[in-house]
């Protein structure tokens, strides 16, 4: 993998963000909201809208729920957090399959000790990051988990009737169980009653919602 210091480098790293992580269509549409005043989700920054951001709004801190790698879309973001001074975390998620415990216990640590004001993304802005704004407004903000559950949302073009709505169905658990006991908070129940072999089991998407996030958007 040659290094971004080369023009060749930069070059291949250009072209893997813009045509095959569709940054091609991340540009002409940012999925890019606010969550509150120090906070805001989109979809992949690219080094362009990192440094705006660092503008407008004082940006201190991305929380990528991507993986580190060696791709062109991550180094050219690592670089542009790197000459900006904004730390860049990651909380490595999949959109398909249900939350690991100690992701969500990751993802609360994260949020309680991040620099503000953040930006949360992963690949569309849709779905990984849609289930950290949920944990943001919900551990931050003390937004009960129905009223967060609006970050996962058509309108941020998350599809809860593919393998991406173990999200939702996750979260529709909770709430079950929650009206049956309403004394155990959302952390409670992670910690002591979800059981993610039981959802996998149960859980069952639609075929043509699958064709549509796997095989057009390509999702994470």
């Amino acid at each position: 993998m040659e290094r971004l210091n080369t023009k060749s480098g930069r070059f291949i790293a250009h072209l893997q963000a813009w045509f095959i992580d569709h940054e091609i269509l991340r540009v002409l549409f940012r999925n890019f909201y606010a969550l509150s005043a120090d906070a805001y989700r989109s979809n992949h920054p690219s080094p362009r809208f990192i440094k705006k951001l660092k503008k407008e709004v004082g940006l201190n801190t991305i929380i990528s729920m991507r993986r580190a790698d060696k791709t062109g879309q991550y180094r050219l973001e690592k670089e542009a957090c790197d000459n900006l001074g904004i730390t860049l975390v990651h909380l490595t998620m999949s959109s398909r399959s249900f939350p690991d415990v100690e992701n969500i216990l990751k993802a609360k640590e994260i949020l309680e000790t991040a620099t503000y004001p953040i930006l949360i993304h992963c690949k569309s802005g849709a779905d990984r990051a849609g289930l950290m704004s949920v944990f943001y407004k919900h551990f931050i903000l003390k937004q009960p988990i129905k009223q967060a559950l609006s970050e996962l949302s058509m309108k941020y073009g998350h599809f809860r009737w593919a393998d991406t709505g173990k999200l939702d169905y996750f979260f529709d658990d909770f709430l079950q169980f929650e009206s049956q006991h309403p004394e155990i908070t959302f952390l409670d129940w992670v910690e002591n009653h979800y059981n993610k072999t039981d959802l996998d089991q149960s859980f069952k998407a639609e075929g043509w919602a699958n064709i549509v996030v796997n095989k057009i958007l390509h999702r994470e």
